[in-house]
């Protein structure tokens, strides 16, 4: 049994970490990239809505304005 458990453990101390090391970073980037995007995709509907908003106050003054002159 000994033996059988000596075998094993020398075979896993030939297995090389690359791979896996590799595999982990490759995940890591692959995460990362996601969350990069879902961040910029967030900032863009941010902005969108930023700018609908100015423009709809930006109407809502016009408005106004032109009311006031004409009501005169």
């Amino acid at each position: 049994m000994q033996k059988n458990r000596e075998i094993k453990l020398h075979e896993l101390t030939m297995i090389s970490l690359k791979p896996k090391l590799q595999q982990i970073k490759n995940w890591w980037f692959s995460r990362l990239e996601e969350h990069y995007l879902i961040c910029a995709e967030i900032e863009r509907r941010h902005a969108r809505q930023s700018e609908e908003n100015e423009a709809y106050y930006q109407k809502r003054a016009a408005t106004i304005r032109s009311e006031l002159y004409w009501d005169k």
